[in-house]
């Protein structure tokens, strides 16, 4: 089996079974289920995963990441083509717009299930552990290049910069049990304008308020 079809069987396995955990939850990850979905045969579970559990974990690391990665691999990508601070600054205003977005509820919904069952549970700790260091590097590498630059301080380590950032974004949840907060917007600016001081950029500017109808 070639390389590349080696990673594709390995890809489609996680998204399965990621697909299967997002609706029914661990216990509905079946073995006989995926061999059929992926077609594969069940030898190929155990040889890339060992065991139907670490199946499941290398799928709840998936499912944390997912998002994550590509967000990094873009940014990462996007700030080479910057010229100048100002790009630079544009480009993280941007991209912080995305991460606090109450449109990607979901995905830090998920991403707090998947540490809640890491919390007991040492092999899917250490693999995610193992997801957030390589979102850190390619965060963390983006970063030292605007410092190189002179966009940001030079007084932070980036990779934990990163890691910290991620926390950031995972806390909204906190103000989004019960659906989208009345004051939502509020917590985006105290978290944007942390990030943007922490690395030493302007804040982005408010969002001008809707002007509210005379009565007659």
């Amino acid at each position: 089996m070639f390389v590349a079809e080696i990673n594709n069987t390995r890809e489609r396995l996680l998204k399965a079974t990621a697909a299967t955990i997002d609706k029914g939850g661990e216990g509905a990850v079946r073995i006989r289920d995926l061999t059929k979905s992926c077609n594969i045969t069940a030898p190929s579970i155990y040889h890339f995963f060992g065991s139907r559990e670490g199946l499941i974990d290398a799928a709840q690391a998936y499912r944390f990441s997912r998002g994550q990665l590509q967000l990094g691999d873009a940014f990462a990508s996007a700030i080479h083509q910057c010229k100048n601070k100002t790009q630079f600054v544009e480009l993280a205003h941007r991209f912080l717009a995305t991460m606090f977005s109450p449109d990607r509820r979901a995905v830090r919904n998920t991403r707090l299930n998947v540490l809640g069952n890491a919390v007991n549970r040492p092999d899917l700790s250490k693999e995610l552990a193992r997801v957030q260091e390589e979102s850190n590097v390619v965060v963390g590498e983006a970063l030292r290049y605007a410092q190189s630059k002179g966009w940001v301080r030079d007084d932070f380590n980036c990779e934990m910069f990163a890691a910290w950032l991620v926390g950031m974004v995972n806390s909204r949840r906190l103000i989004e049990m019960n659906g989208n907060h009345p004051l939502g917007d509020e917590w985006d600016v105290i978290a944007k304008r942390s990030i943007c001081m922490t690395i030493g950029i302007p804040e982005p500017a408010r969002k001008k308020s809707k002007p509210t109808k005379k009565r007659k």
